[in-house]
């Protein structure tokens, strides 16, 4: 059996301190094969005899053999999709809509929003219908950084909050369309408290677009030949993902996640035995 499948069959049945080394193999195993064993373990903050534990578990002789068994997996191969498939032809949307995103936005921009963020006292993520789940997975992850976030998914609590909002607390705005009244409308009212607005929308000439104090553009999938039903959201999501990616820049929000995560896989695991 190769050796990163091993490890993610076994994955449930190791301890808190080994499936810290179990992920990081399976997310970096080109990594890890450049590694000694003391800087994996300072890497994943365990110690070196975790390590030991965790290879002999694998059925390793030692950390060096299981580089060796990484280095004989060789790279990922990317499944070849047949074309004029299904699923090529879904790929090839997505494929447009990433491009066509990736072209419209701004790093820099980001980075300010990143900035906001991270200096805000609380962050409401606005999002009706679709976007709505967009909004609730946004402010999980925001969550699991140590950020007081709050998914805003209905327009009578969004009005409620607008009400009550703070200055130093800030809006994000969720809307393919740019043009969902209630939401645009609670966005606005907050702006009269002296809240800031970041604004992620498909359409320039929308509501949001231009009220917004931080509007970010991205490729609206109405706008290419899609005619069944693929997910509306990919492109904000792929923007949502740079913003994410950004703020784990900060060490204090890099560790706070791995601590969250390694919390909540700790109990799906116990739950699970």
């Amino acid at each position: 059996m190769e050796i990163l499948k091993k490890i993610e069959d076994d994955l449930p049945s190791l301890s808190r301190q080994e499936r810290k080394v179990a992920l990081e193999i399976i997310q970096n195993p080109q990594k890890v094969q450049t590694m000694n064993i003391t800087t994996l373990a300072k890497k994943v903050s365990v110690s070196n005899a975790t390590i030991t534990r965790f290879v002999k578990k694998m059925g390793c002789r030692d950390f060096y053999d299981l580089k060796l068994k990484l280095a004989s997996n060789g790279p990922v191969q990317t499944k070849e999709i047949s074309k004029g498939s299904i699923a090529d032809e879904v790929f090839s949307f997505y494929k447009n809509v990433l491009g066509d995103t990736a072209d419209r936005i701004n790093l820099d921009e980001l980075k300010e929003i990143v900035k906001v963020i991270s200096n805000c006292r609380r962050i409401y993520v606005f999002g009706i219908g679709s976007s709505g789940y967009t909004a609730q997975e946004m402010a999980q992850r925001l969550i699991r950084m140590g950020i007081a976030a709050y998914p805003m998914t209905e327009s009578h609590i969004m009005y409620i909050t607008s009400g009550i909002i703070n200055k130093d607390d800030v809006i994000l705005a969720l809307s393919t369309s740019g043009s969902t009244t209630d939401l645009n409308k609670a966005a606005a009212l907050a702006q009269q408290s002296g809240v800031k607005v970041i604004g992620i929308t498909g359409v320039e000439k929308s509501r949001l677009y231009e009220l917004a104090d931080y509007p970010v553009l991205v490729k609206n999938s109405e706008f290419i030949d899609n005619t069944h039903f693929i997910n509306s959201q990919f492109a904000i999501t792929y923007v949502l993902d740079i913003i994410t990616t950004l703020l784990l820049e900060n060490d204090t929000y890099q560790e706070r996640l791995s601590h969250t995560v390694e919390i909540v896989m700790d109990n799906k695991f116990r739950n699970n035995n």
